[in-house]
């Protein structure tokens, strides 16, 4: 499980409140970011990434100048969870992954966050019973009311130890504190935090609330995986499923296949993608296995693993929605 840190973010920054605190710091790795589509064909159903170099160090983007105007036609709110570790304490935490493509917004260069305080969590720290639906009604209305009065972006929330904290980005944060307080008098039984922070770069989107990228795959596989479901699949029924990989060079393809027909996987396809230029080799492979989140999971993540040591990348799997278990026929 991710743990994440979370750093003093009065350091360099402004803040509103006495113990208010949060933010990452950059890792510096050039890392894909994979975008997903989960499609349906007739009875199969499975996930296509793209892949988007994003460098986290300095965010130099090849859309930085037009993100905005590209955000505003093609910006869809994206948003998921994922478990994780805030310090020493369990956490989830939620944030819009669509926003990945458009960041960092170079009109939007400040982070805002608000925490507001559990007033009964359980023993995790988590919330239970009447106070999730509050914690909900929170959050409504300061999404409404920052993004009407200030145009910001909500990003993202963690939970963690006692704590509901609400990020957002915005250009103009003047009377922020004004605009928080007067959402916050409506929930007088509720302590809270708020503060701003100068981030160009959007470290706090990317290197805080963002998935390494293990769990980010994970999201998609349970995407997928809910989708099945929806469609009355039965996870523990073995059936063929394909995966996709995407190379350089033919010798990190060839290394890649004989390690993965080792563990009993079948080439169904060796091909070259016209117009593809930096990884224009493709390889897919096929294996029977079960659909359940365990066993997606460590197959998934064994191929993703070996395709970052063959310096490839795996694209997504797919595989036929099985109902019924197979009657055999008597004789």
């Amino acid at each position: 499980m991710i743990k994440k840190t979370m750093p003093n973010y009065r350091m360099g920054g402004v803040l509103n409140t006495v113990n208010a605190s949060l933010g990452p710091l950059i890792n510096g790795n050039k890392q894909p970011v994979h975008g997903s589509i989960i499609h349906m064909n007739g009875n199969r159903c499975g996930l296509i990434t793209s892949t988007v170099y994003e460098h986290f160090s300095t965010f130099t983007y090849l859309y930085t100048c037009n993100c905005l105007i590209n955000m505003l036609n093609d910006y869809q709110p994206d948003w998921d969870i994922y478990p994780c570790r805030i310090e020493e304490n369990p956490a989830i935490i939620g944030l819009d992954l669509d926003l990945r493509r458009f960041a960092p917004l170079k009109e939007m260069p400040h982070a805002i966050y608000i925490s507001v305080y559990l007033n009964n969590p359980r023993e995790d720290g988590f919330p239970q019973g009447e106070e999730f639906n509050k914690l909900g009604e929170i959050e409504d209305a300061l999404v409404h009311s920052l993004k009407s009065k200030l145009d910001a972006q909500f990003v993202g929330r963690t939970i963690s130890n006692g704590v509901r904290d609400f990020y957002f980005y915005a250009g103009d944060t003047l009377l922020h504190d004004k605009f928080i307080s007067d959402v916050m008098i409506g929930f007088p039984d509720y302590r809270y935090d708020y503060g701003v922070k100068e981030d160009k770069t959007w470290e706090l989107y990317f290197d805080y609330l963002f998935p390494d990228m293990h769990e980010f795959q994970r999201i998609q596989n349970r995407r997928v995986l809910r989708t099945l479901q929806q469609h009355g699949d039965l996870p523990d029924i073995e059936r063929p499923i394909d995966h996709w990989i995407y190379f350089k060079q033919d010798a990190e393809r060839e290394r890649f296949r004989e390690h993965i027909e080792k563990e009993k996987f079948t080439v169904t396809e060796v091909r070259t993608k016209e117009g593809a230029e930096e990884y224009p080799l493709v390889l897919q492979i096929c294996r029977t296995d079960k659909t359940d989140e365990e066993t997606i999971d460590r197959v998934v993540m064994e191929l993703w693993i070996l395709a970052q040591e063959c310096n490839a990348y795996y694209d997504g799997w797919e595989t036929v929605i099985v109902k019924e278990k197979e009657q055999s026929n008597p004789h």
